[in-house]
């Protein structure tokens, strides 16, 4: 594993990028963006020390869904390649533990939101079939998807 170092502002991986390495942020804040630098741009998260990313694509050998930039002047985080990771599998499986709890912990959010956007989606087609009028909550919760449908392009 390598210790890197970044400035505010400065890429770790871009979308798009296949990926070699993952890294866990030792110091400072990583933002998570889709369409980063475009008009479309979609912040998706903020991680912080102890977090892992771009775990997901190193694992699976794809390419980046999003692009990591450094958000404070020092941002400090270990890199790992594909043997790093195998070698902590076996040295370090509790680690290895917590970067899975981490995805899982994405994956149910990510999950939360799918179901929730079904969800209105189905109540506003019901409203629409039965002609009734919809709520002012349902029209505030489609505006919010569809700000989120519209950052993403």
């Amino acid at each position: 594993m390598e210790i890197v170092k970044y400035k505010k502002n400065q890429v770790l991986f871009n979308q798009g990028d296949v990926a070699s390495n993952m890294f866990e942020i030792i110091s400072g804040q990583v933002g998570i963006y889709m369409d980063y630098g475009e008009e479309a741009q979609k912040e998706i998260c903020i991680l912080r020390e102890g977090d892992y990313v771009g775990e997901l694509e190193l694992i699976d050998s794809s390419t980046r869904i999003a692009s990591a930039i450094a958000l404070e002047e020092d941002v400090t985080a270990k890199m790992m390649n594909i043997d790093d990771f195998n070698e902590l599998v076996k040295e370090k499986p509790a680690k290895v533990i917590l970067i899975i709890q981490q995805l899982c912990d994405r994956m149910r959010k990510l999950d939360k939101l799918y179901l929730d956007a079904c969800s209105t989606i189905d109540e506003y087609l019901k409203a629409d079939e039965e002609k009734t009028p919809k709520s002012p909550s349902l029209i505030d919760r489609l505006k919010k998807f569809a700000a989120v449908a519209k950052k993403r392009g």
